[in-house]
């Protein structure tokens, strides 16, 4: 489920809504000066666009094992730990890019210039390229410069904007524009003794940067560090995966909420889910490879072809309609096996847990029913009583909601855990809580 205000509201399951694409790593979606927008995806040895039917390569021959993505105007530029590629969006071609940029897996645009890192031999250089040239790396000249960080570790990722964030393992500091023709770039620590330690994990919504620390998740304003996770999330994430597991993570904020994900891999895998504007967390668990938010792309002539065989006059509309013109945001959730889907189908199980507490002041209880606070009709109702905190789970499972909209169920003990559980398909658009049938028996 995903947080909601005063409780949480379904996830619908994925839903497959572009071709597969087999060995997809991972993507991201643009939109063009013109309007047009576009899909593009990394393979181990390919770099792909979706045309709105297919996947069509538009440069091979590759050896890679990350992709991440930054637009710079018109380009998307693409960089796999070997050499950066730029993809032009009005033309739908790719290349290397030109300049001979230094080797990188992270990439950002801040204001009129391109940050890269991640270059091996240079594990804590920052490169920037010329202004307002992508294909501009020579030092010294328009403003292009190679920036090493001799304290804070390696550089674990980088966030754009107006001002740029880079994430060591150590130190996070914030490059600030200088027109004084001097300088060009400051570079404040902003936070010490703590940083990023998987570059999958950076995720930018506006001015807010998320990533993961080796305290836990984090959230940096530009300004400061803040923990998200502390006493919520990080103690059991940390639990359940090795950093081998970390290191294969991927993020991306859901363009049509307040929510940002961290999908570690899977099958399933796990989607952990934090509203900032909320301050809540949530899980999804699914098949999935890789997330990332973008935009539907734009229909070619030959995708209009192949969606409408019978030719222009079976085409509803007119060929400029917006539903053939793409934009329109949505989060990506790529599977193991290459399916590209969204969060749009049927809604998901979901589950709700509390964890076994006293409620009834040191008194042990007798519960005779509960009521689940939502617009669900179908579910079930699951206690967990026990005698003291450490003992075994005593479960009692009850029916389903009745039409009165009651769960009986009858257990006793002095701890109680609750559990809801809503079925895969059911319709519902909330769940606010339980109301839980109870009276005290007596300390023994």
């Amino acid at each position: 489920m995903f947080p909601a205000a005063n409780g949480y509201r379904p996830v619908k399951s994925p839903a497959t809504f572009a071709a597969t694409l087999a060995g997809l790593i991972n993507g991201a979606s643009y939109v063009s000066s013109d309007g047009v927008a576009s899909m593009i995806a990394g393979t181990a040895t390919n770099l792909y666009r979706y045309d709105g039917t297919n996947w069509n390569s538009v440069l091979g021959s590759l050896t890679v094992s990350v992709w991440r993505f930054a637009q710079f105007g018109d380009l998307a530029i693409a960089v796999n730990g070997g050499a950066p590629v730029k993809y032009d969006l009005t033309a739908g071609t790719a290349a290397t890019l030109g300049g001979s940029p230094p080797v990188s897996d992270l990439v950002a645009t801040v204001r009129d210039q391109v940050f890269l890192a991640g270059d091996p031999t240079a594990r804590n250089t920052l490169a920037i390229s010329g202004y307002n040239d992508s294909e501009g790396w020579t030092a010294g000249t328009n403003q292009c410069l190679y920036v090493p960080f001799p304290a804070g570790g390696d550089i674990m990722g980088l966030a754009g904007g107006e001002t740029g964030i880079i994430l060591q393992q150590n130190a996070v500091r914030r490059a600030t524009y200088n027109d004084d023709g001097v300088t060009w770039w400051t570079f404040d620590e902003i936070a010490s003794d703590v940083g990023c330690m998987a570059k999958g994990s950076v995720a930018r919504a506006g001015q807010l940067v998320f990533f993961l620390s080796e305290e836990g998740f984090k959230v940096c304003d530009r300004n400061t560090v803040q923990p998200i996770g502390l006493e919520k999330v990080d103690r059991e994430f940390f639990s359940l995966y090795s950093r081998d597991d970390i290191a294969r993570m991927t993020s991306a904020v859901d363009p049509r909420a307040t929510t940002v994900m961290w999908a570690i891999p899977g099958i399933p895998g796990r989607i952990w889910c934090y509203d900032w504007t909320l301050g809540e967390w949530s899980t999804i668990d699914t098949s999935l490879r890789a997330v990332f938010s973008g935009f539907t792309s734009s229909l070619s002539i030959d995708a209009l072809d192949a969606l409408y065989p019978g030719g222009i006059d079976a085409i509803p509309g007119s060929l400029d309609a917006d539903i053939f013109s793409g934009g329109n945001p949505l989060l990506v959730v790529a599977s193991n096996s290459g399916a590209v889907r969204t969060l749009s189908g049927p809604n998901m199980a979901a589950s709700f847990v509390i964890k076994p507490t006293e409620i009834g002041d040191g008194m042990r209880v007798r519960i005779r029913g509960a009521r689940v606070v939502s617009d669900a009709v179908q579910g079930t109702v699951t206690v967990d009583v026990r005698a003291r905190a450490g003992d075994a789970e005593h479960k009692v499972v009850s029916g389903g909601i009745r039409d009165n909209g009651r769960v009986p169920l009858r257990a006793n003990g002095r701890h109680v855990g609750l559990q809801v559980d809503i079925p895969d398909g059911a319709v519902w658009t909330y769940a606010l809580g339980l109301d839980v049938e109870f009276e005290t028996e007596g300390v023994r």
